[in-house]
């Protein structure tokens, strides 16, 4: 029952301890989409198509929302021809993988492909007939398959998915630490952080660790952002500076926590990442140079900022509207009282009707949306 609370409180969370934290000047969303927009662009102009074994970098644009329509054929054809070369597997040209089949459910899904009929092929089923306690040679690459886990349909995802994130703790992480992968750096824990928090929607298993998570990428600040080691230098990088930003958005997302404690102040985060913004929007820098791989993870941050940011100006809006509607049932309240108490006792007031029903609709849509998300979260816990 918790982790169905931590959906439908997700949204009190940000509404309550982040407004306090993000404070009124929050940056626009509309500027960070204009950032990603920017990112997207030159990260693909000199890109002529993306075929499966680039799906661990094209799952980040398509589910950036820029527009990558002019690669879709091509991703969906070089799918279909390797199912179908491999008998329904999908094989890149170094290894099967389970990164793989998560970044493909996730492109297909984006692109609006049925990843559990596409072409007549279950990539779903065949991504859960893999062996989930096998490590990625590349720890960084589970954040693709525990996002693609957390939107699968399969009764077996749930499971899977805490089998894969039990895999990457036991072979990668140490409490106090962080990931090791050719040694700790801010930057690999981000990604496992981040990994995490699609798992920590569903069950607060991984609450602690990802606590610990936290408090380790903190350990990284450093004056004008975050470094990537220390002992390689103090200084603060573009790369190391995205994925903090990163892994606190996707943390506060995933959160259910709901004293505030965990909040750090990402638009900190995300106006030391903007002081690295090179020749044009969206384009970022390494030793000062525009750069396609720093600028590659910027965007990936800023999609998880973005979503904050939007969640925050939806809550503002749900909230301006329930204030609305407790001021009207308010003024309904007074104005029948006043009527009950008049010497006539007859109501003649015309606007107590229409509000009643006014009040009735948004009460209505709330409730729909909150048992919306409480549906979803009923059905992953059933499974």
């Amino acid at each position: 029952m918790k982790k169905l609370l931590s959906v439908l409180t997700v949204i009190c969370i940000i509404l309550t301890t982040s407004i306090t934290a993000f404070g009124a000047e929050a940056p626009d969303a509309e500027k960070v989409k204009a950032q990603i927009n920017g990112a997207v662009e030159f990260i693909t102009q000199d890109v002529a198509a993306y075929k499966v074994d680039d799906a661990s970098t094209f799952y980040m644009l398509t589910g950036s929302g820029a527009n990558v329509d002019k690669y879709a054929d091509g991703f969906l054809n070089d799918v279909k021809e390797n199912l179908e070369k491999n008998n329904g597997k999908i094989v890149p040209s170094y290894v099967e993988s389970i990164a793989t089949y998560g970044a493909v459910i996730l492109i297909l899904n984006d692109l609006g492909a049925n990843p559990r009929d596409f072409y007549g092929y279950n990539i779903e089923e065949t991504l859960l007939s893999m062996d989930p306690t096998v490590p990625l040679t590349n720890p960084n690459y589970y954040r693709a398959v525990t996002k693609a886990l957390a939107i699968c349909e399969s009764e077996d995802a749930m499971a899977f998915l805490e089998k894969v994130c039990d895999t990457y703790i036991d072979n990668y992480y140490t409490m106090g630490k962080g990931v090791d992968y050719y040694g700790y750096s801010c930057d690999n824990t981000a990604y496992f952080l981040s990994a995490l928090s699609a798992a920590r929607m569903f069950t607060d298993k991984y609450d602690a660790v990802a606590d610990d998570a936290l408090s380790v990428i903190d350990t990284y600040k450093t004056d004008g952002g975050y470094c990537f080691d220390p002992q390689y230098g103090t200084q603060a990088s573009a790369n190391s500076t995205a994925l903090a930003l990163m892994a606190h958005s996707d943390y506060i997302l995933s959160s259910s926590d709901t004293d505030g404690d965990y909040c750090c102040n990402p638009d900190d985060i995300y106006n030391e990442l903007c002081a690295f913004e090179g020749s044009k929007t969206g384009i970022f820098t390494y030793d000062g140079d525009d750069d396609a791989y720093t600028t590659k993870e910027a965007m990936i941050a800023l999609v998880s900022y973005r979503d904050v940011l939007i969640s925050l100006s939806a809550d503002n809006d749900n909230n301006t509207q329930e204030e609305t509607t407790v001021t009207e049932t308010t003024t309904v309240s007074d104005t029948t009282t006043t009527a009950a108490a008049s010497s006539s006792g007859t109501n003649k007031s015309d606007k107590s009707p229409a509000t009643g029903a006014d009040t009735a609709a948004v009460c209505a849509a709330s409730a729909l949306a909150f048992a919306a998300a409480a549906i979803v979260v009923i059905k992953k816990k059933s499974k």
